[in-house]
């Protein structure tokens, strides 16, 4: 908003290089209100437009668990409202990113379940899980410590409306979300604090605490409020009025002198360092450790005056709460309120009083999601009493950490997903079976026809004697119709397991249900039904099958060899052109150990290593059922289709669900049929996909296919 509020303000933003000082003082020359120059530079950093456009708005405060109000319709401190009605989430719902502080490079997780409601843009912020770097395992302790808890909200200005009763604010009427980050709160001393007792890196406090950096030695307000990190200094003439203010002051200086010894050590080269850069760095781990020394003695003296006072649990438990949980100027007014010389005393506190405490801060605790030592402190501050309830209460009785002791141990056992196992499926027929015959495509045709001429009546020449006249014969073709057949199926499955399944869902589903689909093509090719108006016949329909040759052994496996091949021979007139085998696997295997009687060797063992009997193809595969052998002539079988399935995804349809005689989901009539049970995936936020298969083949003439059953070798 720059360029926008800078003509109404008269050019008075600060542009990048313009310290914090230099601006206030610039703004106060033409303005004269030190509180209006105040807002106008935390709007230029706060809310901004940037080069590309985009306006940024901070908006804090986190609802329960980490759902939060990204945008409402509050008009922020330069009087603009962003119109809830008019996001338009639907670019940004494509790659729902989250991000830290603007940053297209630092991404911390992705926002789910954004909608506009009760004039709110509300969203889930799905952190990235822990583990996946130490700066992401630093937010995360940042945001369960709510330290992290504004959003901003980076946007596009679609349209916009001046507000009548603001000096410099706009409606936002239409706004295009571009991308949502989490930012940092103020750098205040209690922040700061939890900060490094989390053990947070040095790097990652500089990053959210220092907001657009520390160059100029300013660390800047946030939106939500809170005090520049200086170094506070006691003004002369002026006493502390009490040891929460002055304890608060000394931990603030230690938390700056700090920062200082980190930014001079980073910027000083360990290899060459120079007499001044290590007297100063002396200098200030001193300075710190004598702070550090005056802390513990207050803090000793502190302690030493609450519990020999009246009030030693209530006064002096109280203090320590008012500076852990106010600013100092607050501190000092809830401590400097004495009680009045008319009043008692106040008794100390019973069993009893503790028992009610420690009630009070586990259920504060569990509303608020936070330990039960952190909340104690922030209400009770060091009472002594409460602690002791606190642990009696919790106390039970002890058993022995294992993987299967639910509440104890058990959630400490990892577990591990490995690569998922593939079933063993076996090897499909029909696509082996069509690359040896003739393979055809419907291409834009409904209808395929392949002409056959039969073999009766003949139209063969005779022996026809001098002078007579020579016969006129008439031959006979027919031909077989192929027209568009398919094999189709439908599962489905939720957005949450499309989001969080490892490995992906749909992956697997596609794989299982083409896997699944090969071997029930092959049940039907295989099998010797008639076709119907939706299912091609089988290759067996028609032909009986042959009578298996008993005994087993050598003499049975050449004997049904013989019958199969010579009824194939038979069927063709002798003129096989490229005949193959099917075989299950089983039969494969028994043949390669038949041995010829008395001779101690395996006849059919070299032959069918080399995949072939008899010198014809072998295709084998387990649909093919164990004990049936079959010979075909592929010359003549012709496949329309089946080898490129197509695979569709919608989350928009409506399906019967039912996997055996699925309805259409209405049907008119008197009365009308409701299928049931019916689901919307669009309602349910699920998925659904679709594979159709288009295929269809036939066998151009009788006779080349021979069989047999339950053999016995």
């Amino acid at each position: 908003m720059r360029v926008q509020r800078g003509r109404r303000q008269g050019d008075l933003y600060p542009d990048d290089t313009e310290s914090y000082d230099d601006f206030m003082s610039r703004c106060g020359e033409k303005l004269g209100d030190e509180d209006v120059c105040q807002l106008i530079w935390e709007d230029a950093w706060d809310s901004d437009r940037g080069a590309d456009g985009i306006v940024h708005k901070t908006h804090a405060g986190k609802n329960d668990g980490l759902e939060y109000v990204l945008s409402d319709e509050t008009p922020d401190r330069m009087g603009d409202v962003i119109m809830a009605d008019g996001w338009d989430l639907t670019n940004f719902k494509k790659n729902p990113i989250a991000l830290f502080g603007h940053q297209s490079g630092f991404p911390i997780g992705k926002w789910k379940n954004l909608r506009v409601i009760d004039k709110q843009l509300r969203g889930q912020l799905d952190l990235a899980p822990a583990g996946t770097s130490s700066r992401i395992d630093e937010i995360r302790a940042l945001v369960d410590a709510d330290i992290l808890r504004a959003v901003s909200v980076g946007f596009a200005p679609k349209e916009s409306r001046p507000r009548p009763e603001s000096d410099y604010g706009v409606f936002f009427t239409q706004s295009e979300l571009m991308e949502t980050s989490l930012v940092s709160v103020p750098a205040n001393p209690n922040a700061l604090q939890i900060a490094k007792s989390l053990n947070i890196s040095p790097a990652t406090i500089d990053l959210v605490f220092a907001g657009k950096g520390n160059g100029n030695g300013i660390r800047r307000r946030r939106f939500t409020g809170g005090q520049a990190n200086t170094i506070p200094q006691a003004r002369k003439g002026t006493t502390m009025s009490s040891y929460a203010q002055r304890i608060s002051a000394t931990e603030q200086r230690i938390n700056a002198l700090r920062d200082q010894l980190n930014e001079h050590w980073t910027r000083t080269d360990e290899t060459n360092i120079s007499d001044e850069q290590l007297a100063t760095g002396n200098g200030l781990t001193d300075r710190i450790t004598q702070e550090e020394r005056a802390l513990a003695g207050l803090r000793d003296a502190e302690r030493h005056l609450g519990a020999t006072s009246d009030d030693a649990n209530s006064n002096g438990s109280r203090a320590l709460a008012v500076r852990a949980t106010t600013a100092p100027s607050v501190a000092a007014t809830a401590l400097s309120s004495t009680r009045p010389f008319s009043m008692p005393p106040k008794k100390p506190l019973s069993a009893l009083d503790h028992m009610v405490r420690a009630g009070t801060v586990q259920l504060l605790a569990h509303r608020d999601r936070m330990p039960l030592a952190l909340k104690m402190r922030e209400i009770y501050g060091e009472d002594e009493g409460t602690r002791a309830m606190l642990e009696w209460t919790q106390r039970a009785t002890s058993t022995i950490a294992t993987t299967t002791q639910t509440g104890w141990a058990a959630e400490l056992a990892q577990t591990l997903f490995t690569a998922l196992m593939e079933v063993l499926y076996p090897k499909s027929v029909y696509p082996r079976l069509a690359a040896n015959g003739l393979s055809l495509s419907f291409g834009m045709s409904g209808k395929i026809l392949i002409p056959t001429r039969a073999t009766t009546p003949t139209i063969a020449g005779s022996f026809v004697g001098e002078g007579l006249p020579i016969p006129v014969r008439q031959g006979l073709f027919t031909s077989q119709t192929l027209t568009p057949k398919k094999m189709a199926v439908i599962t489905t499955w939720t957005r949450e397991i499309q989001d969080h399944s490892v490995p992906a869902i749909e992956g697997l589903l596609r794989d299982a249900v083409q896997e699944d689909t090969a071997i029930s093509l092959d049940s039907v090719l295989l099998d010797a039904n008639p076709a119907t108006v939706v299912r091609p016949a089988g290759i067996l329909n028609g032909v009986a099958g042959l009578t298996p040759t008993a005994g087993g052994g050598f003499t049975a496996l050449t004997a049904d060899i013989k019958q199969i091949s010579g009824a194939l021979l038979t069927g063709t007139r002798g003129n096989v052109r490229n005949p193959v085998w099917l075989m299950n696997p089983q039969q494969i295997n028994s043949a390669l150990y038949v041995a010829a009687p008395g001779a101690g060797v395996f006849p059919y063992r070299g032959e069918i290593q080399a995949g072939q009997l008899g010198g014809w193809p072998i295709i084998d595969s387990g649909t093919v059922p164990a004990g049936t052998v079959i010979a075909i002539d592929a010359a003549d079988f012709v496949a329309v289709g089946g080898d490129a399935p197509r695979f569709e995804i919608s989350d928009q349809a409506t399906l019967h669900m039912e996997d055996t005689t699925p309805l259409d989901i209405g049907t008119a009539g008197s009365p009308a049929t409701v299928a049931a049970p019916v689901k919307s995936m669009w309602q349910t936020d699920s998925l659904a996909l679709r594979l159709i298969l288009p295929t269809n083949w036939t066998i151009r003439r009788a006779g080349v296919v021979a069989w047999v059953a339950g053999v016995t070798w």
